[in-house]
């Protein structure tokens, strides 16, 4: 029988919850091929977003990773903990590293009501009061590197007012939410995809319509599980991460 599905997790949390459980249970050893996204599609009956989703979640987290012409391979336990010592160290950043040069504007921060896929990200219902900070960071030439859009939950407004001026905070939102509330900033999750802008993507970063750009959305979570943070962007060029072997990346979003 193919495997079922159980709410009310999303399918592509339950996928990526089995292929952890064989992995820590050693039924996946280091090096052993995980399954593909066609497979994945068929055995569990789910659509191609969501069988990548599960795999990009796997490999965020460090399960994971690519081997050309082979497909996603289990990492070794090495990995797996180097990686979760990044996630850690990369949600208690505060501030966004920019290039030399570069700088951010925030051009929005409004009270709005909350989106299908914004509601699902913070957990919330269609339509429920949340918090939206927009930005634009440009190049040190003044042209737009790329924009973003962060929420919030809307009951944060009273307790932490900061997040209504568009201004920017000097400890970075999500820290500065997580002091509030008396919590720690425990992980975070991004995913990027290639899509083609929009006439309002365009707009935003002085493209042509229907250029080539990266749309990503993460999420910064804190000890209790609950997102402190959902966020939207877009960018487009080439994006670097630079670092020595054992330790972070140099750069990790935030900014606010």
């Amino acid at each position: 029988m193919p495997p079922k599905l159980e709410r009310p997790a999303p399918p592509y949390q339950q996928i990526a919850t089995e292929i952890r459980t064989r992995i820590s249970s050693g039924e996946l050893q280091a090096g052993d091929l995980v399954p593909s996204v066609r497979s994945l599609m068929r055995d569990y009956g789910v659509a191609i977003a969501t069988a990548q989703r599960a795999l990009s979640t796997l490999r965020a987290e460090g399960y994971v990773k690519p081997e050309r012409g082979v497909g996603s391979i289990v990492t070794t336990e090495e990995e797996r903990g180097r990686a979760a010592n990044d996630r850690v160290d990369n949600s208690r950043r505060t501030g966004k590293i920019y290039p030399t040069g570069s700088y951010a504007k925030i051009t929005e921060a409004a009270m709005i009501e909350a989106s299908e896929q914004v509601a699902d990200a913070l957990g919330l219902k269609p339509g429920a009061p949340v918090i939206r900070r927009v930005r634009t960071t440009y190049r040190s030439d003044d042209k737009p590197a790329s924009a973003s859009t962060s929420y919030y939950r809307g009951h944060l407004a009273e307790k932490a007012p900061l997040l209504l001026s568009a201004e920017r905070i000097k400890e970075g939102t999500f820290a500065y939410i997580a002091n509030i509330l008396k919590r720690e900033v425990d992980a975070w999750q991004d995913q990027f995809e290639p899509a083609s802008a929009t006439a309002e993507q365009a707009e935003r970063l002085g493209l042509d319509e229907g250029a080539l750009i990266m749309v990503g959305r993460n999420w910064i979570y804190d000890d209790t599980g609950e997102v402190l943070e959902y966020g939207e962007s877009v960018t487009f060029g080439r994006v670097t991460y630079r670092g020595r072997l054992g330790d972070s990346p140099t750069a990790s979003r935030v900014d606010t």
